[in-house]
């Protein structure tokens, strides 16, 4: 028996007569009532946190002063840039923005200092 598929493999599409064909709710749907994971950046404010880094979790601890973010553009391939020799015409490279990206830091209220968020370990008091 062929197993029916859940979306088009190749653009991703959910496959609208799987539920017909199968009886069943297509997994890879997802309902307007689920609930999504998320949370609130300022609620981190004044929370101790750790931070793991290059050498493991360090053994101080600080307190979160401020949360900032770093926005990128994501091209379509690696930027190089190179400087023309003397006498060569600079030749523009054609890129495509694909999409973009946030990452968050957490900055630190003893020294200021800047750690990616991705990599502080928040402690419940």
């Amino acid at each position: 028996m062929n197993k029916i598929p859940t979306h088009d493999p190749y653009t991703g599409e959910l496959n609208p007569y799987y539920e017909e064909l199968t009886g069943k709710k297509n997994p890879l749907l997802v309902d307007d009532e689920q609930e999504t994971e998320s949370f609130d950046i300022p609620k981190f404010v004044g929370r101790k946190f750790r931070y793991n880094g290059k050498y493991g979790l360090s053994t101080w601890t600080d307190t979160v002063k401020r949360i900032s973010y770093r926005q990128g553009i994501v091209f379509d391939k690696p930027l190089k840039f190179k400087v023309p020799k003397k006498g060569e015409d600079f030749k523009a490279e054609k890129l495509n923005i694909i999409g973009y990206n946030i990452e968050l830091d957490v900055i630190s209220s003893r020294s200021g200092q800047v750690y990616e968020f991705k990599n502080c370990v928040f402690i419940n008091d």
